[in-house]
């Protein structure tokens, strides 16, 4: 599972920070999360009870950090990046704190619970 939260956490970084540089375009990063089943099942990697509990947890609190990223966002929501208005992909970018949020937290609860 921690091979997992860290490679939604990385998408996550690498999508918003596309979508920022790129503007929509950047977005065709997030298929890289399409890649996760064959990553989990190379490294053959089954969750126990313990983690999917963290699992579901972890979603719990993303909504909260999600929430305080959507607001961060929206404040921003008039500076331009790179010739792109933030305000104008507002969605991508709240998608991509989704996932970064859920793979920080879930690491985190996976480390320190």
């Amino acid at each position: 599972m921690v091979l997992r939260f860290l490679y939604e956490a990385i998408v996550g970084f690498l999508t918003f920070v596309a979508i920022l540089l790129f503007g929509e375009k950047g977005f065709a990063v997030f298929a890289l999360l399409a890649i996760l089943p064959v990553i989990m099942r190379v490294a053959k990697v089954k969750a126990d009870e313990r983690e999917l509990l963290l699992f579901y947890r972890a979603g719990n609190v993303t909504l909260a950090a999600t929430m305080l990223a959507i607001i961060l966002i929206h404040f921003t929501s008039g500076w331009t990046v790179n010739g792109h208005l933030i305000g104008d992909h507002w969605m991508q970018l709240s998608v991509a704190a989704v996932l970064f949020c859920h793979g920080i937290i879930g690491w985190l609860f996976l480390k320190f619970a």
